[in-house]
């Protein structure tokens, strides 16, 4: 499958999770300093808030997540999309608003 392909692909499946989240008025994510986002390993979601040691600890084994990464939700399933072409240099979609 070509890139251009992927990326299309990648965009539409990212247009229609944002255009089902402004339909039922959710909020983006509310990302917090010292709170970890948990999906465990029975595939359930939670938040957790950290002291300062957990968060020294936790970050020993972190890594950053590239600009242009989209999370997709599909089948269950958490994935993660490099959607840098998707996104022009001031961070607006591409492919069109909400």
């Amino acid at each position: 499958m070509s890139f251009t392909r992927t990326a299309l692909i990648a965009a539409g499946m990212s247009l229609a999770l944002l255009t089902g989240a402004a339909a039922q008025n959710l909020e983006p994510w509310d990302v917090r300093e010292h709170t970890a986002y948990v999906i465990t390993m029975d595939g359930k979601t939670m938040r957790v808030s950290m002291s300062d040691k957990g968060m020294a600890t936790l970050m020993k084994g972190a890594k950053r997540v590239p600009r242009g990464t989209v999370f997709v939700m599909s089948g269950g399933q958490l994935y993660m999309v490099n959607a840098a072409k998707m996104f022009d240099r001031a961070g607006n979609f591409m492919a069109g608003g909400v």
